[in-house]
């Protein structure tokens, strides 16, 4: 049971990553996301059910499009496998309390925090290729942050000093990337990067948020050496921040309970 419910759970994260990785193009390209049919970007098949299961496809037909015969960007795949191994984590590294839990709010959390999973995951992958974060996504996930906030006060979930708590630490994580922006005249960081902090500062509040900071920067850090010594970049070549953002908040939202063990045993005995 437990083979196939990892096997279930790893495919639903392969198939969002699909949708994500098809969405990112769309979107780019300024069509329907919802309504557009999916389609060999070379030469514009529209592309059958066949050619759309997720990483079994590219397999199967060699990383080619079955009619031009050009070679399907890597990127599909490995995009794929990464949301699935995300959904195979995420659901492995809850409690088994949530899965007994009579409260309903314990339910809506798991669906929530999937959401916010897959909110980053599309910014992070969007970022990545175009060096691009969207507004208008940012205002929409703040507000569906609000109203996750709404329902879990009105729940008897949380209490409104930590609501309250999440806006302040939102405010002041933008604030202090506004002054890197500044600073350093829009070299450092970018308008969109703030916007990005604000949504995980409402997400995570503090002082969860300096942790996953700190991550954020360590990851682009070694990221950036290791494309400088294979020299694919340069020092003063420009990296797109919110994969780094987004890979330290997902990896936080899965293994929070162990990084904050871990916090605990460095600076409480």
């Amino acid at each position: 049971m437990y083979l196939v419910f990892d096997l279930f759970v790893f495919l639903l994260g392969a198939i969002v990553g699909s949708f994500l990785n098809a969405t990112v193009y769309r979107v780019k390209n300024k069509e329907d996301f919802v309504k557009s049919r999916s389609k060999c970007i070379n030469c514009n098949h529209v592309l059958s059910p066949f050619d759309l299961v997720p990483i079994l496809s590219y397999i199967l037909l060699r990383g080619k499009c079955r009619y031009c015969k050009e070679k399907i960007h890597l990127r599909y795949l490995v995009f794929e496998l990464i949301t699935g191994l995300v959904f195979l984590l995420y659901f492995n590294f809850l409690s088994f309390n949530y899965f007994v839990s009579n409260s309903i709010f314990v339910y809506i959390n798991i669906i929530f925090y999937l959401l916010v999973i897959c909110v980053f995951l599309y910014i992070g992958l969007y970022d990545f290729f175009y060096y691009e974060i969207s507004d208008r996504l940012v205002l929409y996930s703040s507000i569906l942050v609000f109203i996750y906030f709404l329902v879990a006060y009105y729940s008897g979930y949380i209490s409104l000093n930590i609501i309250i708590n999440h806006i302040f630490t939102a405010i002041i994580a933008a604030g202090i990337f506004l002054l890197i922006i500044l600073l350093t005249k829009g070299e450092g960081m970018g308008g969109g990067d703030m916007k990005l902090v604000f949504l995980m500062g409402i997400v995570l509040g503090y002082p969860v948020i300096l942790y996953v900071l700190f991550f954020a920067f360590v990851i682009g850090a070694v990221i950036g050496l290791v494309l400088v010594m294979i020299k694919n970049k340069t020092l003063k070549s420009s990296i797109p921040f919110a994969p780094f953002l987004s890979s330290s908040l997902i990896l936080y939202i899965i293994f929070s309970v162990y990084i904050l063990r871990f916090i605990s045993y460095l600076f409480i005995r």
